[in-house]
């Protein structure tokens, strides 16, 4: 083959494999082989497609999951529970400024499960929250599946306990959460654990905050200018999450 101007023979050849080299690929592999080859390109290339319209469902959950939390507001805390204790370190703490981290938070945490992307949630929790999340994805890369969390819906962030202790302050939320949580496979599409009708459960996640930590340079890093899964509608202010528990179904 004719050489482009300003291309090596080598270059040529790589771009444009001649006739008796896709032979040779025929002798070695013999047809069925060589049709597989394509056809596992094929599968991943749609593989990549599915995921990324996955990420775009759950950035639009996200959205307005979050957005819905601030529209139809529930009460900030559970009965008897104040966040004096907070406030004293913080005058500037306000309830419902920290629900709407708190919520942010849980979308892009479990973002990071289903979109396999544990980056995402990399600013979001403390070091044991985020090893687990990195295990629970390497897991299902493994297992060729992805965990899924369709109708996602979150119900109420209620502040169930605020405190504070030596350097830290600390507040658990108590999370109502209404969705279809199955494990599908990446082959078949078909659900492998779990099932496609919605159940309500609840999780209990707590947020810690070391006393005069300077995150201003982290929220401004993940300030939204552009649609990016690392970003946040709102500064984080230092809150990140230390442990998640599922409450037992009552």
């Amino acid at each position: 083959m004719t050489d482009l101007p300003g291309e090596t023979a080598e270059q040529s050849d790589a771009l444009w494999p001649a006739p008796d080299r896709l032979g040779g690929q025929l002798r070695d592999e013999g047809f069925l082989g060589f049709a597989e080859r394509g056809e596992e390109h094929l599968f991943h290339t749609r593989e990549a497609v599915t995921d990324q319209e996955r990420l775009i469902d759950l950035e639009q959950q996200e959205v307005q999951g979050t957005i819905a939390g601030l529209n139809d507001r529930t009460p900030a805390t559970l009965p008897g529970v104040e966040t004096d204790a907070i406030k004293k370190l913080d005058p500037e703490f306000d309830d419902e400024a920290f629900r709407a981290i708190a919520r942010e938070t849980f979308y892009k945490v479990r973002e990071a499960r289903s979109a396999q992307n544990s980056r995402e949630s990399a600013e979001l929790v403390g070091p044991q929250v985020q090893r687990d999340i990195q295990e629970a994805v390497a897991s299902d890369v493994a297992s060729h599946r992805h965990h899924l969390l369709a109708f996602l819906w979150l119900k109420d962030a209620a502040i169930a306990r605020a405190d504070v202790i030596d350097d830290r302050e600390e507040i658990d939320v108590r999370f109502s959460i209404s969705a279809a949580e199955q494990d599908v496979d990446d082959f078949t599409g078909e659900a492998v654990a779990g099932d496609g009708d919605e159940h309500a459960w609840e999780e209990l996640w707590r947020f810690t905050r070391h006393n005069g930590a300077d995150t201003s340079a982290s929220d401004e890093r993940h300030q939204v200018t552009s649609i990016r899964a690392d970003q946040w509608m709102f500064a984080h202010r230092g809150w990140i999450v230390t442990d998640i528990a599922r409450l037992p179904v009552s």
